[in-house]
């Protein structure tokens, strides 16, 4: 399907739990530009041809700033979904909530002004607003008043989301807990983990076991943002909806259902009270630090023991005419999560232990690719002098008899394909890209030893200024294996296809 026959989307956050289930859901009838911290291969999203795979990190202005320039140069944008956030449960303040959540949202944000977009849709959280006192709910007016960093983070990304709703339409999105058949959502993986082992605390429950919150199902989330695409028209300049169930679930009830369908047969709980809780928690916490290994719990975590978070999502259920199917409230799924867990206890694991790992410090390749980026010029002038020297006219007869504008666009499409796949980690992008080059360049005639020439001169030319970068003196293994052997395996293809072609 090419890109002028369907509408064109950004996803941030594309290698996260609810970013590669939204890839899946629009893949078909979206061209999808995935922004993400971790390769395509990594997050385990198969390639088709409506995904666009980026490495970025939205933080940084300059990477950011050249990625929505290369967009926007090969198509325009209907949305943006903004996915990405940081967030750590050890709950204390990290430089990354204010560049991340705050500052990426900000700078997105920006660019989206130069966009033209139909919409923006932020995804914050429910748990932003503060537990709602007893017998009263959160619903789509509460304030995102809670004050633990991640709410903070989600406070101000809403406040930007207003503000900037002026230039187009936005949509703020409080998820509720995110779960799928294989469970995915961290705190119930843990609760999992322990309530169906033979450890000491396998029937231990905090408080009265009322600790509740409510859930949403992936596919319902899915569903909901699908109306929200199909109905931008029809909403209001800024909206903010609820993804979220009415009915919050507590520890109790899922003890005892996990349990239950787990074993064939009822778990009796222990309770311990709420003190006993924080010095079972802290005395954990000191042991892990010590051995290495912390456990999931938390000191903070005590503060919300028996603490029940009631929503009314009314106003989002009418606005889009949606509403989460009973087939996927969390205690019907559970089931299916037990019957994943007993026939495919590997891949559960996986799938649930993935989200545990996150990128930290800048990619290598992120840097490498930056450098590409600022030296950009100085190699594309190099390589077009040296190919439209006049002593090698015998070598490059075609790109000599070309006007040198026409060389030199050339030569920047090949130099931004080198660096979409040095971004993105992946060689197998110059691949395709070759045989396109070498089946438009056979019909034009071109000699094959000609076009490869090119590709040869291009690479021994960035791997030359590369190498004279300082901030590269430690990267020549990594310019040998993402730039020199990419470009092989691009001669090698153009070969390739030309000995097919001459058959």
């Amino acid at each position: 399907m090419s890109q002028d026959s369907v509408k064109s989307i950004i996803i941030t956050g594309a290698s996260g739990f609810v970013g590669r289930y939204l890839i899946e859901s629009l893949k078909i009838n979206y061209c999808i530009y995935a922004f993400a911290r971790r390769t395509q291969r990594e997050a385990n999203v198969p390639r088709q041809e409506n995904i666009n795979w980026v490495l970025v990190d939205l933080a940084n202005e300059q990477q950011l700033e050249q990625t929505i320039e290369e967009i926007k140069a090969e198509s325009s944008i209907d949305f943006i979904i903004h996915l990405a956030a940081f967030y750590d449960f050890d709950n204390r303040p990290d430089p990354a909530y204010e560049s991340t959540n705050v500052r990426g949202t900000g700078l997105l944000l920006e660019h989206a002004r130069h966009l033209n977009i139909k919409s923006f849709l932020f995804a914050s959280s429910l748990v932003a607003c503060k537990y709602p006192a007893p017998g009263t709910v959160s619903n789509e007016q509460s304030p995102p008043d809670a004050e633990y960093p991640y709410a903070v983070s989600k406070r101000k990304g809403e406040e930007l989301v207003r503000e900037y709703s002026q230039y187009f339409p936005c949509v703020t999105i409080r998820f509720a807990a995110v779960f799928s058949d294989w469970c995915e959502y961290l705190p119930l993986y843990f609760f999992f983990r322990t309530w169906l082992s033979h450890r000491w605390n396998s029937h231990i429950i905090a408080g009265r076991g009322e600790s509740a919150l409510p859930y949403i199902h992936i596919s319902c989330l899915m569903k909901m943002i699908a109306q929200i695409l199909d109905q931008t028209e029809q909403l209001s300049q800024h909206e903010l909806f609820i993804a979220s169930s009415d009915r919050a679930i507590s520890h109790l009830q899922l003890f005892n259902l996990v349990t239950r369908y787990y074993y064939g047969r009822n778990k009796k709980p222990i309770f311990i009270p709420k003190i006993l809780a924080r010095m079972g928690i802290a005395i954990r916490d000191i042991f892990g630090r010590l051995i290495g290994r912390r456990p999931f719990e938390r000191l903070w975590m005590v503060d919300y023991i028996d603490q029940v978070f009631n929503s009314d999502s009314s106003y989002t259920r009418e606005k889009l005419d949606w509403q989460p199917l009973r087939r996927h409230t969390l205690e019907r799924r559970l089931l299916f999560m037990i019957e994943n867990l007993k026939s495919s206890p590997i891949e559960w694991h996986q799938k649930n232990t993935a989200r545990m790992i996150s990128p930290t410090g800048r990619r290598p390749n992120l840097v490498l690719a930056e450098e590409m980026i600022n030296r950009r010029n100085d190699v594309i002038d190099r390589v077009l002098t040296y190919i439209l020297d006049k002593r090698r006219a015998n070598i490059f007869r075609y790109y000599q008899n070309l006007e040198q504008e026409r060389v030199r666009y050339y030569i920047e499409v090949l130099y931004n394909h080198i660096i979409s796949s040095v971004r993105n980690g992946d060689r197998s992008l110059m691949i395709s890209f070759a045989q396109v080059l070498a089946h438009a360049r056979y019909n034009e005639g071109v000699r094959q030893s000609e076009l490869c020439g090119a590709l040869q001169v291009t690479s021994e030319i960035i791997d030359d200024e590369l190498k004279q970068n300082p901030k590269l003196k430690k990267m020549e293994i990594l310019i040998h294996d993402y730039i020199i052997l990419a470009l092989q395996l691009a001669i090698d293809e153009v070969k390739d296809t030309y000995d097919h072609l001459r058959l």
